[in-house]
């Protein structure tokens, strides 16, 4: 069987001929999918390592792989890819962290704003998700998921990059005509909670040079504004020409 099928190993080193696989994904794996001696299968460990495997025993309680190649970087973007969004009420940003992981973004910052209304964040919860769409996206990197942080907290510690803060003004530069994108190594998307962002906020922004950008004509949802902005910026950095 040629497969597309990913498991998530994060032992998985470069140098390695054979790995084991137990618990929670030896069990999707030979309990639920069904797999068996001589499937092949792609083990990744969130690093960036993807291992091109077949299965050569199975026990009652593991499996064992061997390795037939490793590859780096393998479904991953060029450039550094940061998501920074507002923490949002219900499972809203369950929904974000799926599609951007899968989309390939390499850091997402859950911010507290002045008007973000959800205090709480289930960390485990979202890495869970993002583990699950690593694996169903055919990335070799798990995105980190950073815990709740304030925005000015944020803008002091993260300078490093060309930040692009989402807000609907007339001075925003729309993100398809942004020509500056493909200059940069290390990017970071920002969105705004439900209630947009505060006045100081975009002072703020102002202040630190991000750069103002719309997203088009309509009034979008944080969490469509969040997975149009990053699906744009994934295409966008794909593209060679």
């Amino acid at each position: 069987m040629i497969s597309g099928e990913q498991v998530y190993l994060p032992e998985l080193d470069q140098g390695q001929e054979h790995i084991s696989i137990t618990d929670r994904e030896y069990h999707h794996l030979i309990k639920v999918r069904r797999f068996v001696v001589g499937d092949a299968i792609w083990a990744v460990n969130g690093k960036g390592l993807a291992a091109f495997c077949r299965i050569e025993a199975i026990s009652n309680d593991s499996a064992e792989l061997g390795i037939s190649k490793i590859e780096s970087h393998r479904g991953e973007l060029p450039r550094h890819l940061t998501l920074a969004i507002a923490n949002l009420k219900g499972d809203h940003l369950d929904l974000v962290v799926e599609k951007a992981t899968e989309l390939g973004v390499h850091e997402i910052i859950p911010l507290m704003t002045d008007r973000t209304i959800k205090k709480g964040l289930k960390q485990e919860r979202l890495k869970r998700i993002a583990v699950s769409a690593m694996k169903q996206s055919r990335r070799s990197r798990l995105p980190a998921i950073h815990p709740l942080t304030s925005f000015q907290e944020m803008v002091s510690s993260r300078q490093d990059a060309y930040h692009l803060f989402c807000h609907a003004d007339e001075s925003s530069v729309e993100l398809t005509v942004n020509k500056e994108l493909k200059k940069q190594r290390n990017l970071t998307v920002l969105i705004g909670p439900e209630g947009d962002w505060s006045k100081d906020e975009i002072d703020l922004a102002s202040n630190s040079d991000y750069t103002f950008t719309g997203l088009g004509p309509r009034r979008l949802r944080a969490e469509t504004a969040a997975i149009h902005a990053v699906g744009l910026l994934s295409a966008l950095l794909q593209d060679p020409a």
